[in-house]
C-alpha cells in the first residue's frame, strides 16, 4: 500500500473516532457506487439524519489547499452514491433526511489538526 493510501486510511480512522465522540453512530466506511465514494456513513441519533462524510488528510508540506479538494463535482458524485446507498442498498422508497460533512485533517510534526465542516451543499461552491 502506498504512503498516500496509508495516510488516507489513518485520516478516516481518526475522523470516525472524532464523530463517534460527538455522539454519531457509525454505519459504514468506503461505500462505492455510481462512480462515487463515501468515506464514512453515520447516523445522528438525535435528528435521525444520515451523515455522509468526506475525509481529506494532508501532510503539512503538501502543496495543495486541502479545502479546495472538495469540489462541486465531488459533491455531485457523492450525491449519486448517496442515492444508490438509499435506493439500491437500503431499498428505501424515498430519500430520508441527510447531510454531507467534510473533515479536513492536516498532519504536522506528529500532531493532527482537524476542521469539521457540517452540512455542505451545492450553494457552498
Amino acid at each position: 500500500m502506498d504512503a498516500k493510501k496509508i495516510l488516507g486510511n489513518k485520516g478516516e480512522a481518526i475522523a470516525a473516532k472524532y464523530l463517534i465522540k460527538k455522539g454519531l453512530v457509525f454505519i459504514e466506511k468506503n461505500f462505492y457506487a455510481q462512480g462515487g465514494e463515501i468515506d464514512l456513513i453515520f447516523k445522528n441519533p438525535q435528528t435521525k439524519n444520515y451523515v455522509f462524510v468526506e475525509v481529506k488528510t494532508r501532510t503539512y508540506n503538501s502543496l495543495s489547499n486541502i479545502k479546495e479538494s472538495v469540489t462541486r463535482f465531488k459533491i455531485m458524485k457523492m450525491l449519486s452514491a448517496i442515492s444508490a446507498y438509499f435506493f439500491k442498498k437500503l431499498h428505501l422508497a424515498e430519500m430520508p433526511a441527510f447531510q454531507i460533512d467534510a473533515i479536513f485533517l492536516e498532519v504536522k510534526n506528529n500532531k493532527i489538526f482537524c476542521e469539521h465542516v457540517e452540512n455542505i451543499g451545492m450553494d457552498d461552491f
